[in-house]
């Protein structure tokens, strides 16, 4: 088939998957019935202070915070289709036909122009006043990091030097309000891929580039001037239906972020409240648009996250086997023993993963099971590159975010217990 008999194929599935958006995970339109596990007092909002982020705080439980986010993702979905449906299409037709990328709903690729709007606004204008040798240096030590694991330490410690006195001082609070050129495209995906903070968000940056470089000069322009204007939108939109739920994020940046050293997650923690808006949605939109394939899958996994187990992590006996983690039932009040008690009974299994960092190494297994659906457990922060990690890997997969973070690597000065809304994970996992 030629290009052009090709390109009106593609133009008949954008069309498609843009009237077969579904509401697909949420908490209303799953049936599934399944009796709730008593809470504890030590889970109760009331009772943990300081939080970076809570979806708990209606009523105690994130019910409340399902049915927000879904609403504000049909007010978000129809923003874009307003402003950029034609630009969603010609990008749609150029990743598919010239990038040989396998389809995805429409739901994700408006994520992606938002995506592109927020590293725009928040990330430009640091990216044209850090030095190219910096640049260059930190990608040189981000390198190194992954090299003998006897450099990693030392990679870590520089890098923490080099982003605290040349990377982070660069990116302002005040989005960067400037006309967007195409021209500004590579110094932008430079940095972002030196930080090593955005290995997802980078090759979406690309494929972009890449579709405005088919364009001509002005119509790039416009496109990249809407991406910009789409993200002012939703920063204003997003904090009034979804601000209350990351109230902390603005008193941990003035506050404990303020007033720490040289550390190698300063970017990663430094993210503002819009930041965990756009994997709020993110998560609900990706799970909408994977949600056909996961549930024909025959076989269910979840990786849940080993800060769930707070407390008990000093007395885990979890069970190793190659990079698998499975609880082996040692304490019976422990998050994870509990989930996966529940999980087992829907015939799904659970694993632990002990970082983010290690997430691409648990992926590497269920890529080569396809008829595996998996379910990734994790922080706000790493929902939205995780997705697009699991998508570009055709899992089959949904995302459930932690209700809130309690992590010591990232957040806390003592760590604590983290939970998610069961509820939620249980009507995924039992769907049909």
């Amino acid at each position: 088939m030629g290009i052009r008999g090709k390109s009106n194929e593609m133009l008949a599935h954008a069309e498609k998957s843009r009237s077969r958006e579904t509401p697909g995970c949420r908490v209303g339109d799953l049936s599934v019935q399944q009796p709730k596990l008593v809470s504890t007092e030590l889970t109760r909002p009331s009772l943990i202070p300081d939080l970076i982020y809570d979806l708990r705080i209606q009523d105690g439980g994130s019910a409340g915070y399902y049915a927000d986010v879904a609403a504000f993702s049909e007010r978000l979905l129809a923003e874009i289709e307003r402003r950029a449906g034609a630009t969603l299409d010609g990008y749609i037709l150029h990743v598919i036909a010239f990038l040989s990328e396998a389809p995805r709903s429409h739901g994700e690729y408006a994520i992606e122009l938002l995506t592109l709007g927020q590293a725009l606004r928040r990330y430009a204008g640091a990216a044209e006043s850090t030095p190219a040798w910096v640049v260059k240096l930190t990608r040189f030590l981000f390198l190194l990091r992954s090299r003998p694991a006897l450099l990693k330490p030392i990679a870590d410690l520089l890098r923490a030097f080099v982003t605290r006195l040349f990377l982070a001082p660069k990116i302002s609070r005040k989005a960067d309000g400037q006309i967007h050129s195409p021209d500004r495209l590579p110094r932008l995906i430079q940095w972002l891929e030196a930080t090593g903070e955005f290995e997802q968000e980078v090759i979406r940056l690309k494929n972009w580039r890449s579709f405005f470089d088919t364009l001509p000069q002005a119509e790039a322009e416009r496109c990249i001037q809407t991406a910009a204007e789409l993200f002012d939108w939703f920063q204003l939109e997003a904090d009034k239906a979804l601000g209350t739920y990351t109230r902390g994020v603005s008193r941990f940046l003035t506050a404990d972020y303020a007033r720490r050293g040289c550390r190698e997650d300063q970017i990663f923690c430094g993210k503002e409240p819009v930041e965990y808006h756009l994997c709020m949605v993110a998560a609900e939109i990706m799970n909408r648009g994977l949600r056909d394939d996961f549930t024909h899958t025959s076989r269910k996994v979840i990786l849940m996250p080993a800060c769930m187990r707070g407390e008990y992590a000093t007395l885990c006996q979890a069970r190793t086997s190659g990079v698998d983690i499975q609880c082996a039932a040692c304490s019976p009040d422990c998050a994870v023993n509990l989930s996966t008690r529940r999980m087992s009974a829907l015939g799904a299994s659970v694993y632990l993963v002990p970082h983010s960092t290690g997430f691409s190494r648990w992926l590497d297994r269920w890529q080569r099971e396809p008829d595996t659906g998996v379910v990734a457990v994790a922080c706000l922060l790493n929902i939205l590159p995780g997705g697009y990690e699991m998508r570009a890997r055709r899992i089959p997969s949904q995302c459930v975010p932690l209700d809130f973070p309690g992590c010591r690597k990232h957040w806390r000065n003592k760590a604590i217990a983290t939970s998610l809304n069961e509820e939620r994970l249980v009507q995924i996992v039992a769907s049909r």
